[in-house]
């Protein structure tokens, strides 16, 4: 009898070790990455493409084998688009769910506070959608990486393009945050540095609802340009009282690259129409990279893809950074990344830059006709990333001060 009892506690010893062995296994090959912006709000739009970037990129790994033997999960977080909640979201990430990267976020206030999270606790992070200077300049750190075009890529590509062929007098309207500050004050000098005419300036609050209060200085300043540097459903919101106020066929219009999402235009075509904007990806660009990404895109989501995409490249950068190091440690996977360059991103090659960690890609002018962004001309990466200033103030010197010609 006794010897049965044994014999009954040792398999049932045994099963429990064999049930406790798969398990360990299965919670060591995986690894965790975060996925940080706008669900809700102005920037909905930008983190719900985000979002599907990242998913996309995380199922061709996983089909593959994972990364390093290990299969990739996605923790979403909504940072609210606003700095306190997205440090929160961050910290949970990081602290409570072990990412070994972070993805976002989608406004530049939002993504400026993350990384001092992530530089704080040696994360790995990928910016895709907010373009302020200061990211690669004062708030630059070693584990921080940014494959969408800031303010000052922007207006190295567009400000020629308008001097020479929208006309020298232009008018500054912009959103009153991080973001919008940064576009009005590195176009303003990109657009007097070509010998452009800044005839005025004027910011609103983000989340306007009213901007016919503006209306009257731009129409006294009598532009020949409105540049407009607006995203989400403030720019949904202006471009339809501008056209109800007749100031679109006014002026020419231009602005930066998140202005709209090609979703969005087809609702507010006539208001948009003839509107030229610098950007990194289009639908209705015939690029083959383009395309056959588009295509894949659409596919998976049964829609197009956006500026967006750019997420999907972030995710690719770091799986391929960390299978170069065999590790997952930050400080060796930051030290693989730079310098790398791939050539099967959604917009074919990009190189990441050494000195500041700014991804080098070529980008297209885009007018909007009949809804749609088409492509009128194209912009070297080189003739547009401008000299690394890591450390250095892009604010030192300037003036929103509008100076008057002769």
């Amino acid at each position: 009898m006794k010897r049965v009892s044994w014999l009954v506690l040792l398999v049932a010893v045994a099963a429990g070790v064999a049930w406790l062995a798969p398990a360990a296994v299965s919670q060591a090959k995986v690894v965790k990455i975060g996925d940080l912006g706008s669900k809700v709000g102005v920037f909905e739009g930008y983190g719900k493409y985000q979002t599907w970037g990242i998913q996309m990129a995380v199922e061709e790994l996983n089909a593959k084998g994972g990364v390093l033997g290990h299969k990739v999960e996605i923790i979403s977080e909504d940072d609210e688009t606003k700095p306190a909640p997205a440090v929160r979201k961050a910290e949970k990430l990081i602290l409570q769910d072990d990412v070994k990267l972070i993805v976002g976020a989608v406004s530049s206030g939002a993504t400026m506070a993350v990384m001092d999270v992530t530089k704080k606790h040696r994360t790995i992070h990928w910016n895709s959608v907010s373009c302020a200077e200061f990211m690669r300049t004062t708030k630059f750190h070693k584990y921080y990486f940014s494959n969408q075009p800031d303010s000052r890529m922007q207006a190295n590509g567009l400000a020629k393009y308008i001097i020479d062929r929208m006309g020298k007098r232009v008018y500054i309207f912009y959103t009153d945050y991080a973001m919008g500050q940064s576009d009005g004050r590195q176009f303003k000098t990109a657009l007097e540095r070509l010998g452009g005419e800044v005839v005025g300036v004027a910011g609103a609050p983000l989340d306007t609802k009213d901007f016919s209060p503006w209306f009257g200085a731009i129409n006294t300043a009598n532009p020949e340009v409105l540049f407009l540097a607006f995203a989400g459903t403030d720019s949904l919101r202006l471009m339809t009282q501008l056209h109800s106020f007749g100031m679109t066929r006014k002026y020419r219009l231009a602005g930066i690259d998140c202005f709209l999402l090609q979703q969005d235009l087809a609702s507010i075509a006539e208001p948009m129409e003839g509107f030229v904007q610098l950007n990194h990806f289009s639908a209705y660009n015939p690029d083959k990279n383009m395309q056959a990404f588009n295509a894949r895109f659409k596919k998976r989501f049964g829609v197009d893809a956006n500026i967006a995409a750019g997420a999907y490249d972030a995710v690719h950068f770091w799986a391929a950074a960390v299978e170069k190091a065999q590790s997952f440690d930050p400080d060796r996977v930051a030290e693989a990344h730079e310098g790398m360059c791939r050539d099967d991103t959604h917009i074919g090659r990009q190189c990441i830059r050494k000195e500041d960690h700014q991804v080098v890609m070529d980008m297209h002018l885009y007018q909007v006709k009949g809804g749609k962004n088409l492509p009128i001309a194209r912009i070297a990466g080189t003739d547009s990333i401008g000299e690394p200033m890591v450390g250095r103030d892009p604010v030192e010197g300037f003036t929103w001060e509008i100076k008057k010609k002769n």
